[in-house]
Parts: structure tokens; C-alpha cells; sequence
């Protein structure tokens, strides 16, 4: 009777074991579901380019050429908006006309985290709203510095016509001050694989924020007022080589507005101080 009992329940273990198949097999097809699904929400996009001067924030950086590369990890959380984070960085292509301080490679390297959710208010009118927090290091532009942290909000109002924008950066640790980049953009669509975009911007600080990049003023008490720094129209072309490959150019006119502004860069020695600049770039990137 034992060997019987154990033969039956032997039978029985095997008869459950298959039995359980189509259920293990149903478990991994809704495991492999769940994942492309959420390989599906994943999106990852990066460039890389070579521009011929480095503007940032109203004024001109480096008058060097420079590489920079930027890299983006984004999650759809439908309909929640999306979360995501990215890395940038700038590196000098040249050794001459730099500051004594200046190194070449890895002159900036900025990362940060946000999340955004795009708003419908009506067919083809969509207001895209991003809140990001950003750390700027600055390793080879001034190597004793202290990494500057920063909240940045910016909304776009896209539509067919022209889409009204806004960037403001405050920056909170290691720097403090308040910029606001606002302007309107427009995109044409030709050939099929060609798009050119028109991008026409303003450029506003508060005082602290001009200080920290043009110096004192030289008038008066030595303070800024708040208000309008730079003017700035940019015009580029991009060919779509594939879906998820595109080549693109532009130029880019750069002129500082501010007459107190003005005055100070007059006055800098530095080799990177400039007035005004008519900026080139070519590059490339990737999105899937």
C-alpha cells in the first residue's frame, strides 16, 4: 500500500505541475505586457553639437569654439504629465583666448530633475508646463566655485501659429538671482524631411543677476536696475534622416540691450567679453 500511496501521489504532483502551466505561461505574457507597456512610456533623447561661441543666461561665456552634449530620460505617466532627468555638458575646443584659469574639456556640466504635464485646452492648443531643479557646476569656468542650485519653471503655449514662451531660473545656493527668458517661436515644415524654426527671445534679469554677469556697473552706485539684458533671434533648420535621427544648423544674433550692461563689457579686459555675436552651429541628434 505504501509504494501505491506514493506512486498516486506522484500522479498527483505531476498532474498539478502541468496543470499549472497555461497559468505560469498567462503570469509571464502579463509580465512581458506590463513591461512593454512600460518600455513604451520610456523615452530617451540626446544631442550633440559644435557652436562657435557659448551664450548663456545674457552674455557670451567663451568666445572659443565648444562641444556640448546633453542627454534626457523621460517617463509618460499618462495622464499625470511626466517625470524625468538630464544631464549637459560644454567642453572648449580650443586653447587660445581663454583665461589663465580656463581649462578645455568639461568647462560645465549641469544635471537636473523635473516633471511637466501638458494641458489641452483645445484642438491643436496644448499649455506645456515643466518645474525643474538643476545644479550648474562649473569646473573648468571657475574651478573654486561652488555648485549653483536652481528651481526653473517654463511654460509654452503650442499651437499651429506661433507658440508665446517663458523660462525663469532662480537660482538659490552658491549664486542668487532671478532670469526670465521669454519669447515666440515658429515652425515651418517642407520637403517633408525639413523643418526651420524662427525664434525670437528676450533676455531679463533682477540686479543680482546682471552683477553676476557683467560685473559692477560702472555708473552711479555701482548697482543694476531690473529689467531687460539681451536681445536674441535664432533661426535653424532641421533634416529628419530617420524617425529617430536629425541633423540640424543654425545661427543665432546676439546683442546686449542693457546700456549699463554695455558700459561694463566696454570695460572688461577678460577675453571672453563681447558686446554682440553672430553665433554658428551644426550637430546632430537622437530621440526614441
Amino acid at each position: 500500500m505504501t509504494g501505491a500511496r506514493f506512486m498516486v501521489v506522484r500522479l498527483v504532483l505531476v498532474a498539478l505541475a502541468v496543470g499549472a502551466l497555461p497559468f505560469c505561461g498567462m503570469a509571464a505574457d502579463v509580465e512581458t505586457n506590463d513591461c512593454r507597456r512600460a518600455a513604451g512610456r520610456l523615452s530617451i533623447s540626446a544631442f550633440a553639437d559644435i557652436e562657435s561661441a557659448y551664450w548663456a543666461r545674457g552674455a557670451i561665456v567663451d568666445k572659443r569654439p565648444f562641444s556640448a552634449q546633453y542627454a534626457d530620460l523621460s517617463f509618460d505617466l499618462d495622464p499625470f504629465g511626466r517625470v524625468g532627468g538630464y544631464a549637459w555638458s560644454v567642453s572648449s575646443l580650443s586653447k587660445s583666448g581663454q583665461s589663465a584659469t580656463r581649462r578645455n574639456a568639461y568647462n560645465e556640466v549641469d544635471y537636473g530633475v523635473y516633471c511637466g504635464y501638458g494641458l489641452e485646452l483645445a484642438e491643436g492648443w496644448t499649455l506645456d508646463t515643466t518645474i525643474a531643479k538643476k545644479w550648474v557646476t562649473l569646473p573648468g569656468y571657475r574651478p573654486h566655485a561652488s555648485t549653483i542650485s536652481e528651481w526653473n519653471v517654463s511654460q509654452a503655449l503650442k499651437n499651429p501659429y506661433v507658440t508665446p514662451y517663458y523660462l525663469l531660473r532662480r537660482a538659490y545656493n552658491g549664486q542668487k538671482w532671478c532670469y526670465w527668458d521669454v519669447g515666440l517661436a515658429r515652425s515651418w515644415k517642407f520637403l517633408d524631411d525639413f523643418t526651420f524654426t524662427a525664434t525670437a527671445f528676450g533676455e531679463f534679469g533682477d540686479s543680482r543677476h546682471f552683477a553676476s554677469q557683467y560685473s559692477a556697473n560702472p555708473h552711479g552706485s555701482g548697482r543694476y536696475s531690473d529689467g531687460l539684458m539681451a536681445l536674441n533671434l535664432m533661426l535653424r533648420l532641421d533634416y529628419s534622416v530617420s524617425e529617430n535621427f536629425v541633423l540640424f544648423a543654425f545661427v543665432h544674433q546676439f546683442d546686449v540691450v542693457s546700456s549699463d550692461a554695455r558700459a561694463a563689457l566696454g570695460r572688461d579686459t577678460s577675453p571672453q567679453s563681447c558686446k554682440d555675436m553672430t553665433i554658428f552651429g551644426v550637430g546632430m541628434s537622437v530621440n526614441f
